[in-house]
């Protein structure tokens, strides 16, 4: 029987709305994040210690975070989304790059990830820069407010250190993306679909079939290219309210998915080629600034 209790999920933009008030005279670019989960996970604490906003002609927006601020993305799924800045006050331009400077070495544990055997640390891959580039494409005018959610792909971006198991290292898997561009595909799960402890719901741009689909996998040496991989996942878990099984994948940008729902998520290892069983496949269409139902029966 799924333990798992999904969280009630209000919406983001809402909460981002409130952040950004700041007494209704302040306009700018508010910036939150969110997470794609990882399994068997019951916190991810990631430390940002800058932010920064730019583009080819414009005066970059720098943002020093002292300290540095550890947002537990664990708690961000199912459409949740935790304001990071507040209206930068960003110069009129085209903005093409937003960049998160990252805290996590192999020995202060800055960045951790607390899993059912403890807590341990999570650090930046070997070569890996502490700074993170995510490209972005909007202008501002001064006056405008604009949303942009940063979604931190968890089950893309840990992966166990294959030289000391109280380690994990992160290789950051991110993207922007507007909210004014953006939607979310919400819906249920039949309960004879979930066998499992960690069910998922594995989203894929287009319109596609079973066989074009691809577990997650990150190592280009490994990795089938003659499949799709997930842009998103969201876990699936019992709605104590309405007693459904539910799941939400948040922030995507407008366009045709399809959604495969697996009890195997467990074994999809992000730096290695797994073999994944979807017992169904939806086709859906995101809308921006809607939210579209489904339902796996």
């Amino acid at each position: 029987m799924l333990n798992r209790m999904l969280k009630t999920a209000v919406p983001a933009l809402a909460a981002l709305l409130l952040a950004s008030c700041g007494g209704g005279q302040r306009h700018g670019v508010s910036i939150a994040i969110t997470d794609a989960p990882i399994d068997l996970a019951s916190s991810v604490n990631i430390s940002f210690s800058g932010i920064e906003l730019s583009g080819p002609n414009v005066i970059p927006s720098i943002l020093k975070i002292s300290p540095a601020a550890t947002v537990d993305l664990f708690q961000l799924q199912g459409g949740l989304a935790q304001p990071m800045v507040n209206t930068v006050q960003a110069k009129p331009g085209h903005y093409t790059t937003l960049s998160f400077s990252i805290l996590a070495d192999p020995d202060s544990g800055q960045s951790n990830i607390t899993l059912p055997d403890g807590t341990h640390i999570l650090y930046l891959a070997p070569g890996l820069p502490q700074r993170v580039e995510l490209p972005v494409d909007f202008d501002y005018s001064s006056g405008e407010d604009v949303f942009i959610t940063v979604d931190f792909d968890l089950r893309k971006s840990i992966v166990a250190d294959p030289n000391d198991p109280t380690k994990f290292q992160l290789i950051p898997s991110m993207r922007a993306v507007l909210d004014s561009d953006a939607g979310s595909i919400t819906g249920n799960v039949t309960q004879s679909l979930v066998t499992c402890l960690d069910p998922a719901v594995y989203v894929y741009p287009g319109t596609l079939t079973q066989q074009q689909l691809s577990d997650v996998d990150i190592d280009p040496r490994t990795a089938d290219p003659n499949k799709v991989q997930p842009l998103s996942t969201a876990l699936v878990g019992l709605n104590g309210t309405s007693g459904l099984y539910n799941f939400t994948a948040g922030f995507l940008p407008a366009g045709d998915y399809t959604l495969a729902f697996t009890c195997s998520a467990s074994q999809d290892v992000a730096n290695q080629s797994n073999s994944l069983t979807f017992s169904q496949i939806l086709h859906a269409t995101a809308k921006a600034q809607d939210t579209v139902f489904v339902s796996f029966e």
